[in-house]
């Protein structure tokens, strides 16, 4: 199973994992994993080349982080678009796939 935890501050993104495989059929043919990969990467891009914010992001397979608590409010502002879809994405997907992804959001200090 695919689990996605968001972490928000003060109803802000400011970091997402996201770890393990769907497994909903044979490897190299996993349309869940594949979309999830797909979205999560887009976004990291997203946040370093189109945002321009130097994030903290992590990546090892089956693995993706990205963290902004480092950061400016100013710089989370400016990458809460991008996170925000992701979020919406993959909540897509766990409403259909309920049974491969699991999405959390969780609040911080």
């Amino acid at each position: 199973m695919i689990k996605a935890v968001f972490e928000k501050r003060k109803g802000c993104i400011v970091s997402f994992d996201i770890k393990g495989h769907a497994n909903s059929v044979s490897e190299g043919y996993d349309l869940v994993c594949a979309a999830v990969s797909a979205i999560s990467i887009t976004m990291a891009n997203g946040i370093t080349e189109v945002a321009k914010v130097n994030a903290d992001i992590q990546t090892i397979d089956g693995f993706l982080s990205c963290n902004l608590k480092k950061l400016s409010s100013e710089q989370i502002h400016k990458c809460q678009l991008l996170l925000e879809t992701m979020l919406i994405g993959l909540r897509s997907i766990e409403k259909s796939y309920g049974k491969y992804i699991k999405v959390l959001v969780e609040e911080v200090e």
